[in-house]
């Protein structure tokens, strides 16, 4: 029978929670055309270990990593309304070897927006972006960003109001969905300072929502049988995308 000594088994556990980790990912750069900015300088910083994912979504972390709305310590980046802009996810640097995050993490990722509140419990939260699992290519937005060096490329909508915004990135990786809590999701967020809007939303608005407070735990996009369904029927979890899609 195989025994282990303390210091022994201790090494384990560390290599073995060093692996988990190396797994995991964060928002590491963000673009505007050709340009761009690395963590730190207006990415957010994250409480606590940078890598690791949010596991309870019931909580202020949900948000972006952290407790806050706005932080001080980050400056806004200046972006025009209707323009491109680029997230880019990496573990440890921005090479293009450094991958996003583990194969084995597959899930969709999604977007937002939020106008920036004193109160950042009083922020309403808008989607701008998704991206679940496309039947036709058998790929997930995860491995979609990993064949493109962990980027992303959205457009700030046009049709919103000037001003400062959170905007927030999301990866969640399905591999230990199948049970409640076993979800992993990967927030950070990026302050903006919007210019060139229309200053106005489109009619209809659009579907503002709470974090925390926009999922549930029985979700069919959170709570799901990753293994046994393998995306034929996912469902991306929070609300509808804005602007919606014209119809062709």
């Amino acid at each position: 029978m195989l025994s282990l000594s303390y210091s022994s088994l201790a090494i384990v556990l560390c290599a073995t929670a060093g692996h988990l980790v190396s797994a995991h990912t964060q928002l590491y750069n963000v673009a505007i055309g050709t340009t761009s900015y690395k963590r730190g300088e207006y990415i957010q910083p994250v409480v606590g270990p940078y890598l690791n994912p949010v596991a309870n979504f019931t909580t202020n972390e949900i948000r972006c990593r952290n407790t806050n709305g706005a932080s001080p310590q980050t400056p806004y980046l200046s972006v025009k309304a209707g323009s491109e802009f680029s997230v880019v996810w990496h573990r440890s640097s921005d090479s293009p070897s450094d991958n996003m995050v583990a194969p084995s993490h597959r899930g969709p990722c999604m977007i937002y927006m939020g106008k920036v509140e004193k109160n950042p419990d009083d922020i309403k939260w808008f989607k701008i972006y998704e991206l679940g699992f496309n039947k036709d290519t058998d790929k997930w937005c995860s491995d979609v960003a990993r064949d493109n060096h962990g980027r992303v490329d959205v457009v700030i909508p046009k049709d919103i109001e000037d001003g400062k915004y959170l905007l927030r990135t999301e990866l969640l990786a399905l591999h230990r969905a199948n049970h409640v809590w076993g979800a992993q999701f990967y927030p950070n967020c990026v302050q903006l300072d919007v210019s060139g809007s229309s200053n106005k939303f489109l009619d209809p608005p659009p579907e503002f929502v709470e974090f925390p407070g926009a999922y549930k735990s029985d979700d069919p996009g959170i709570l799901y049988k990753y293994w046994q369904d393998k995306g034929m029927n996912y469902v991306i979890p929070g609300p509808k995308v804005y602007p919606p899609t014209k119809p062709n």
